[in-house]
């Protein structure tokens, strides 16, 4: 799990007027709207007794734990501790750490790290969210499973050959091409060539694509929210979009936040059917990566067998292992399970770096420290690895 990302913490409806709990990387936040709206991101502990501040209330632009009353600011900053009088002056420690928020898309995006706003990745971009000629539809999935593997899983034009028959089959595997590559250090995207069986749901749905018909397909993945986004045009007439957040809750557990578009049979009639193919996929999906060794996306490639149609995967993975090998971004879950009941950690927040005179009450994450170790480039044509 990695640091320094925006992250998908809750759909914005589920935020209202009552703090919400959520857990991302392991760690417990607390989300709440003050008078103007805006949504704040705190972590989940009030550093007086513990106590668990969703379990509260907000007063005005505060929120207020349950266990004593403290409250505390967006900013995190404890404005009152009734058990002192409205007069008490809190030291400046008295603080826990906020994170920066941002709503897109219908969701609470939440940046979980201390680097300072210019240093961090654009979020994805998603031009067809408010475009009336598509349909959309939100859901969600729970996976037993590493949110690594699963954006690799969403970019991985070869497996619909086995693993989803309304998506692929295995006659056609030789056939699937992969057209372009292109990435940068946050984002990727490929364009492929498939040749899916026809659709057999019903006659109107046959009628959409001819057995072995080219279909044009156009995965993307993007660091923040580990996103993976998948263009399938079905015919010159008709395209799906699917926009998939993948949270970590934690290092072996992963929330899905799904957005479903359609620029066809737009009428609410067709919802049911759209989303349980869409349910039926992360279902087949679950099935595989439920059971893969290792659990984690491996760092490297010295353990596995690469060829020519991983390398958009690869190009992945090589970015992710950039923020490992050379900032140092990866959580250390290992040392943080030592320390799991008797310790309380939070992810460091832009306020450390702002403050660095301040005494934290509560210690940062453990990070593993960077190796600066060179990261593999994708293969080309032709190559094995």
């Amino acid at each position: 799990m990695l640091i320094n990302l925006w992250y998908v913490a809750e759909w914005s409806e589920k935020v209202t007027d009552k703090p919400v709990r959520v857990r991302l990387l392991g760690q417990d936040f607390v989300l709440f709207r003050d008078s103007s709206n805006k949504v704040h991101c705190l972590h989940d502990v009030c550093l007086h007794r513990g106590g668990s501040l969703s379990g509260g209330w907000t007063r005005g632009d505060c929120i207020a734990c349950p266990y004593h009353g403290w409250r505390y600011d967006g900013e995190g900053r404890v404005t009152l501790v009734p058990s002192e009088g409205a007069e008490f002056q809190p030291p400046q420690r008295a603080r826990i750490d906020a994170y920066p928020t941002a709503e897109r898309y219908g969701m609470i995006w939440v940046f979980l790290g201390d680097a300072p706003e210019e240093e961090r990745f654009p979020l994805p971009e998603f031009p067809e969210y408010d475009d009336p000629s598509w349909k959309r539809l939100n859901d969600n999935w729970q996976w037993k499973a590493d949110a690594a593997r699963i954006v690799e899983n969403g970019i991985d034009i070869a497996h619909t050959s086995f693993v989803h028959p309304s998506f692929g089959m295995e006659a056609t595997a030789r056939e699937n091409q992969i057209l372009s590559v292109e990435n940068n250090e946050y984002w990727g995207k490929s364009e492929n060539v498939q040749y899916p069986p026809q659709f057999k749901d019903n006659w109107l749905r046959r009628r959409m694509r001819k057995e072995r018909q080219p279909t044009v397909t156009t995965p993307e993945w993007f660091l923040n929210g580990l996103v993976a986004r998948i263009r399938v045009d079905i015919n010159d007439r008709m395209s799906i979009i699917m926009f998939d957040c993948n949270t970590p809750i934690d290092e072996n557990n992963t929330r899905t936040f799904a957005i479903q578009l359609r620029n066809f049979f737009k009428h609410d009639f067709f919802d049911r059917g759209s989303r349980k193919r869409l349910l039926k996929i992360f279902a087949e999906d679950t099935a595989i990566l439920e059971r893969v060794a290792p659990v984690h996306l491996a760092s490297d490639l010295s353990n596995e067998l690469s060829v020519k149609d991983d390398r958009f995967m690869s190009s992945f993975r090589n970015a992710r292992r950039a923020l490992i090998e050379r900032k140092g971004w990866r959580i250390d879950v290992g040392h943080m399970a030592q320390l799991r009941g008797e310790k309380v950690l939070a992810i460091p927040s832009p306020q450390r770096r702002l403050h660095p005179d301040i005494q934290w009450v509560m210690d940062s994450v453990p990070l593993i420290a960077p190796t600066g170790r060179a990261v593999e480039e994708p293969l080309a044509d032709g190559e094995v690895a």
